[in-house]
């Protein structure tokens, strides 16, 4: 046998290992590209129906319009002392 033919048949074995290898790799990246897809699809329904509970649910009651909250503060030789106006009625 001449060095031609065991050649042709180590780099047909290596060329295939190559193909094979790179085949592996694009069923890897596609399986990559579908469960990172899948996530995103997860992530954006869990936005969507929190956005859409947010939307549905009863909204809190307004606070009794009493006036405007006026805070007063002084300084005192224990400390700041804050008071609201209703507090010093």
């Amino acid at each position: 046998m001449n060095a031609n033919a065991a050649d042709f048949g180590s780099t047909a074995l290596s060329a295939f290992a190559r193909a094979a290898g790179l085949l592996v790799l694009a069923v890897g990246a596609a399986l990559a590209f579908v469960f990172a897809f899948a996530a995103a699809l997860v992530v954006a329904l869990m936005i969507a129906g929190a956005a859409l509970a947010m939307r549905v649910w009863p909204r809190r009651k307004a606070a009794a319009a009493r006036g405007p909250v006026v805070l007063d503060a002084y300084r005192t030789p224990q400390g700041w002392v804050v008071e609201t106006t209703a507090k010093r009625k």
